[in-house]
């Protein structure tokens, strides 16, 4: 449980650089581009990837209401639907972010499971927190999809949203968790 909880906070700090590059890269009046705000993708990176390590090391795939593989496989076809469908039947662009966002999903209900066949989460709010991470990843679904038919200042706002859906929810699982 402790590794989870470490790689939540690194989790939230990769958020905050990731944010922090975005409001500076994307912002609508004053954008400052390159590597004066670029360099804050290499925290975040790194920041996300050890966090991912952490993580995935406190994870128990046998603990909880559900299988722990049922959540990767579905993650992986539902990342691959998504694919198929905001490409192909929707001509958006494929980015990182789609990648992100069910990286990010899958992860949090994997968090929630664990922390459910631990005991450390009672199941109704284990359910709850499902619903809640389900709701947060649809609405970042809609972001994604909507971004590059938006204007620059909606465009900017819809893009920090699944940003901070995501932040709010893992500090919302690591709190329930403590």
């Amino acid at each position: 449980m402790d590794s989870i909880r470490a790689g939540n906070i690194k989790l939230l700090l990769c958020f905050a650089f990731y944010l922090a590059w975005w409001v500076v890269g994307f912002n609508p009046h004053h954008p400052i581009r390159g590597l004066k705000s670029g360099w804050l993708l290499i925290p975040a990176a790194m920041l996300g990837i050890w966090a991912l390590v952490d993580i995935v090391q406190g994870l128990d795939f046998t603990l909880g209401p559900v299988p722990g593989m049922a959540f990767v496989v579905g993650g992986v076809v539902s990342y691959v639907a998504l694919v198929g469908i905001t490409s192909g039947l929707l001509h958006r662009p494929v980015t990182s972010e789609l990648f992100i966002i069910m990286l990010w999903a899958c992860i949090a209900l994997l968090e929630i499971n664990t922390f459910v066949g631990m005991g450390s989460i009672a199941s109704s709010p284990g359910w709850i927190l499902t619903i809640l991470c389900i709701v947060g990843t649809i609405a970042s679904l809609v972001c994604y999809q909507l971004f590059y038919g938006l204007d620059a200042s909606p465009a900017f706002i819809d893009g920090a949203i699944p940003l901070i859906l995501a932040g709010v929810l893992t500090g919302l699982i690591t709190w329930c968790a403590a």
